[in-house]
């Protein structure tokens, strides 16, 4: 089974060598590992050391100059790319996630053994990392440094979400055949957020599951926690429309509901989020 690695990038160039370090460190490797940049010419132009003798690496771009960035377009673009070159496993990954050296594995295995309805979006379990020491991520001992991780299964068990509306994750995957039964992403999502929970309810609309992998780990890079700017703000209430215009419901993740709590966005009966005039001011000002 051919497996591509799909990640988009814009200016995370730290983060996105980190990434090739993990995948170098495991015994199976992707077959492929995409590339979108979005408008950054370092990536498209060749001048970061990301490619490998053991996979092919795969790179496209989009020009943007939006604030808002069309990640979802540009993982649309990506799975594209890794289709056309003859993908059969497609992994979706953020490039501020390093897969663990056998993320690529348990994913092709647990997927060729099967036993789900279809379509299936399997998805990772997640490992956060703390605050990288002067030299960087040690890359080989990522699981010794975790502060938070999916809470371990026994044996033989397996988390399915009931609610495509509460999911996200920073890495899952699908074969090719699912991917285009569950209607593919929804381009219109952006900033890297709501296109993994839309994904995940058209998969279960469809009469699929959503499982988790066990084994199969991305680490999240630490990220310091900073205030919600206007292009955040304006971000999650495009989403959270889009995904109530599709579905006929709000969204249940994390990225919403702080903002509903914290009275930055509000949601309306007829279906549209908006930012709360002087929102930005009031964060500003705390």
């Amino acid at each position: 089974m051919k497996t591509a690695l799909i990640t988009t990038v814009r200016r995370e160039h730290d983060e996105l060598l980190d990434q090739v370090g993990g995948i170098s460190l495991g015994a199976v490797v992707p077959d492929f590992h995409v590339v979108i940049a979005l408008a950054d010419r370092a990536v498209t132009q060749g001048r970061l050391p990301i490619t490998s003798d053991r996979w092919e690496t795969l790179i496209d771009g989009l020009p943007t100059v939006k604030q808002q960035l069309p990640t979802a377009r540009a993982l649309h673009l990506g799975v594209t790319t890794a289709l056309d070159a003859g993908a059969e496993l497609l992994i979706f990954i953020e490039p501020t996630s390093i897969p663990d050296q056998h993320l690529v594995a348990r994913f092709a295995e647990r997927v060729q053994r099967g036993g789900h309805p279809r379509p299936v979006l399997w998805y990772a379990e997640t490992g956060r990392l703390p605050p990288a020491g002067p030299g960087g991520y040690e890359l080989a001992r990522l699981s010794e440094h975790v502060r938070g991780q999916s809470q371990l299964l026994p044996p033989g068990v397996e988390e399915v979400y009931a609610q495509g509306a509460a999911f996200t994750s920073p890495c899952f995957a699908m074969t090719r055949e699912d991917y285009v039964a569950a209607g593919g992403l929804c381009t219109d999502y952006v900033s890297g957020l709501g296109h993994d929970t839309d994904l995940a309810t058209a998969v279960i609309g469809a009469g699929g599951d959503v499982v988790r992998v066990t084994g199969a780990t991305a680490y999240q890079r630490h990220q310091p926690t900073t205030l919600p700017d206007k292009v955040t703000l304006a971000s999650a209430a495009t989403n959270a429309t889009l995904y109530h215009q599709r579905w006929g419901r709000w969204p249940d993740v994390r990225w919403l509901t702080e903002l509903v709590d914290a009275n930055l966005v509000r949601l309306h009966e007829d279906g549209t989020c908006v930012v709360v005039s002087g929102a930005v001011e009031l964060m500003a000002a705390r």
